[in-house]
């Protein structure tokens, strides 16, 4: 006999045999009313013949029918009578709940056992089984069916209630399943879940919250033990900061938010980059730990590399080996975009470098983007006071836009060949580093020197490139926050502070000279180029995805804004800003003058001294104030001083929320300030008294060009004759009109003054 056969035998013939515990267990006692018959049960006893291992009936298998067809109806009764006449809720109470699972369960499972026991074969006891099952289901169905239909005409708050929770549960569960499987694939490879966090952004808002939610006790704990230890000082000496316990949670702390940036999407990532440049507002493990998102972010290598480049080329795969050899699989870097490979020119033999992009990037760009419009036209729909960002007249929409515009741009690696072919001739910079005429003229309208000696860029080919494949020259470097490397090669502090200021003055050409910037100078956009033959070290601008333009006035306004701040000049503060155009109509200057006077004079803006360099080699391309490198503090004239103080004393205190309300900013600002607050950290890195203003100051004469320096700086000495308000020709102007007189002009010894 077959076991399944005989084990189901012994349990249905102890049943039988057992006619209160069968009742019992078959029907419920309430509704024992359609159970069978005790004669049924007992009056045909079921014998086992042990020794021939068979089942002898006494009545040729009435029985074995006559049960397999009661308990059949039985079954279907209760199925049709509970689904029929069920007047409960879609969900009942739990009670009910139990009680009708094993009202359903406990007659199919008996039926089950007795096909199996009594069965011509297992596999005619499989098929009825299935059968049966598949009434059981249809009857269930209806009853769902049925309930759902009565409570939809008949709605209660418990009813929508315990729908809500349901469909939360459910949709928690189905969430939790899938973040666990997405666990696992970002193990091995943390991008793997970009394009289903952009598919569907609950998903990412839960990996969000879930990685503050982790990072809270990281965060709070440091602070709280220090401040334990400083009220209780340990007995003994204090270990070095680097095995206290406050440093490992910072250290994983870092490394955790990090390492969720990264596994949220490339716009995270961006976002790391620019946190990383700012050391005053994390903690240094934080800023060690998000340095890997600007260089080192997971890439594909070997046949993953391969198929990329393949896919990115223009002609496939192959024009890539009709132009390319020796690529090298294994990518140099690699960021929130796309990653670097080294390789070589068939034709020339040169080296270059393979910039090739990420799979799926627009696609999840399309989605994140659309997300963060929403926000964003939420955001100044509700958020704070309308129309006003940070207390300034903006509109986070407007913003937005450009920022979308220009990420848009970014993952187009045509337009990032054109952004960096219009930068190396901005600078003069031609291929391996050469000098070359630069495009860019100073304000005096004469042509710029080259940037040759002190800033390089890779030569791009532009005929080679596409939407997803840029081809530059390859040029070796230090990443510029890598102090242990830059110390392996040699470079002092001067040579520090000569880069930190080199890079102050590219963005003082680009902003009032070029008119064109870089607005992503985070460390891994910059290296440093080091040289054996007493040069002093180059300053290498990499990756010009994102740049912007600003129009004559905007960088005319920015140059008068350095200069007023150099100067200490409050009036010429308030004009640069009209000339910005981030003043409002109707503002109030008085207010604003007296303000950028309260800065100066406390110190909050001010100019400080140019250090000395003991060695020659800095002293590239045009010279610094004075024409040397002697120390440059730019002080405002005493009488200047004087009128201000005596201003600013007549004028009661204004807070800084009274002045904001009179700004509007325009989008193309906001990159400046992106800009400048990235260059501000990579600048304190190398040198730690870093300020783009007085690394700056002694270039103004690069600028403007030596003449109109020069005639400015007479101005400025001469103030009481060419101020616009109280000098000389001022007064004289006022007397003329006075007297009837209207002239525009006055010719004095062929000079024309307005």
């Amino acid at each position: 006999m077959n076991p399944l056969r005989f084990v189901s035998l012994l349990v249905v013939t102890s049943m039988e045999n057992h006619h209160h515990a069968a009742i019992a267990l078959v029907h419920p006692p309430s509704q024992r009313s359609c159970a069978l018959p005790r004669s049924d049960v007992t009056s045909r006893p079921l014998l086992l013949n042990h020794r021939e291992s068979s089942i002898v009936y006494d009545t040729a298998g009435v029985t074995r029918q006559r049960w397999a067809r009661t308990y059949d109806r039985a079954a279907s009764n209760k199925f049709r009578s509970s689904s029929l006449s069920s007047k409960s809720s879609l969900f009942p109470k739990r009670q009910s709940i139990r009680k009708e699972f094993f009202q359903t369960i406990t007659p199919l499972f008996f039926v089950m056992l007795r096909k199996i026991a009594f069965g011509s074969s297992p596999a005619w006891a499989a098929t009825k089984s299935s059968a049966l099952a598949s009434t059981a289901a249809s009857f269930t169905l209806r009853k769902l069916a049925s309930n759902v239909f009565q409570t939809i005409r008949h709605p209660t708050k418990e009813t929508f209630r315990r729908l809500t929770l349901s469909v939360v549960a459910i949709l928690f569960l189905i969430n939790l399943v899938e973040g666990i499987a997405a666990s696992k694939r970002q193990r091995s490879d943390p991008t793997s879940e970009w394009g289903r966090y952009a598919d569907k952004p609950a998903a990412r808002g839960i990996a969000l919250s879930l990685l503050l939610l982790k990072l809270l006790p990281y965060a709070a704990l440091p602070n709280v033990l220090e401040t334990i230890s400083r009220k209780f000082p340990p007995r003994s000496e204090r270990p070095p900061y680097e095995s206290t316990a406050p440093h490992r949670l910072r250290k994983r702390a870092g490394e955790t938010f990090a390492d969720g940036l990264l596994r949220l999407g490339p716009l995270y990532v961006k976002i790391g980059q620019i946190l990383s440049c700012r050391e005053n507002l994390f903690p240094e493990e934080w800023i060690a730990a998000m340095e890997k998102l600007q260089d080192r972010v997971p890439a594909k290598s070997g046949a993953d590399a391969w198929k990329l480049a393949y896919e990115a080329c223009p002609g496939g795969k192959a024009r890539f080996h009709t132009l390319f050899a020796d690529f090298d699989d294994v990518p140099l870097a690699a960021a929130s975009l796309g990653q670097v490979h080294r390789a070589r020119l068939r034709a020339s033999g040169e080296a270059v470098a393979i910039k090739i992009q990420r799979a799926r990037l627009r696609d999840i760009y399309d989605k994140d983007l659309k997300l963060m419009k929403r926000i964003a036209k939420a955001v100044d729909s509700f958020g704070g006071k309308k129309g006003q960002v940070g207390g300034v007249q903006q509109s986070w929409q407007e913003i937005f836009d450009d920022a979308e515009t220009i990420l848009y741009r970014e993952i187009d690696y045509r337009d990032e060949a054109d952004n960096a072919v219009r930068f190396a001739r901005d600078f003069g910079l031609g291929f391996g580093g050469a000098a070359v005429e630069s495009t860019a003229k100073s304000v005096d309208g004469n042509p710029l020197p080259s940037a040759s000696e002190w800033l390089r860029s890779p030569y791009t080919y532009k005929e080679l490139s596409s939407e997803k494949f840029l081809v530059m020259e390859y040029v070796p470097s230090i990443k510029i926050s890598s102090n242990s490397k830059l110390d392996e090669a040699g470079l002092t502090v001067e040579d520090r502070e000569f880069l930190a200021e080199a890079l102050a003055r590219s963005y003082l050409r680009q902003f009032c000279v070029n008119k064109f910037f870089s607005t992503d100078p985070h460390p891994g956009n910059l290296g440093v180029e080091v040289f054996d033959d007493g040069r002093p070290p180059r300053l290498v601008f990499y990756d010009f995805g994102q740049a912007c333009s600003l129009k004559e006035d905007q960088a005319g306004g920015i140059l008068e804004v350095i200069e007023s701040i150099i100067d200490s000049d409050a009036k010429k503060s308030v004009s640069a800003f009209k000339t910005m155009g981030v003043l409002k109509d109707g503002a109030d200057l008085a207010k604003v003058e007296a303000k950028c006077q309260s800065n100066y004079d406390s110190g909050k803006l001010r100019v400080k001294k140019r250090k000395k360099r003991k060695s020659a080699k800095y002293n590239t391309g045009s010279q610094a104030v004075n024409g040397s490198n002697e120390d440059v503090e730019r002080k405002p004239d005493d009488a200047l001083a004087k009128s201000a103080a005596n201003s600013t004393k007549a004028t009661p205190e204004v807070k800084d929320s009274e002045v904001m309300e009179y700004f509007t900013l325009q989008s193309e600002y906001a990159f400046v300030a992106r800009a400048l607050s990235q260059m501000d950290g990579v600048g304190k890195g190398l040198d730690p008294d870093f300020d783009f203003i007085s690394a700056a100051a002694p270039y103004l004469v690069e600028i403007k060009g030596t003449r109109r320096y020069l005639v400015d700086e007479a101005k400025k000495r001469l103030k009481f004759v060419y101020d616009p308000d109280d000098g000389m020709l001022a007064k004289e102007m006022t007397l003329f009109k006075t007297l009837g007189f209207e002239p525009k002009k006055y010719k004095r010894g062929g000079t024309k003054l307005k």
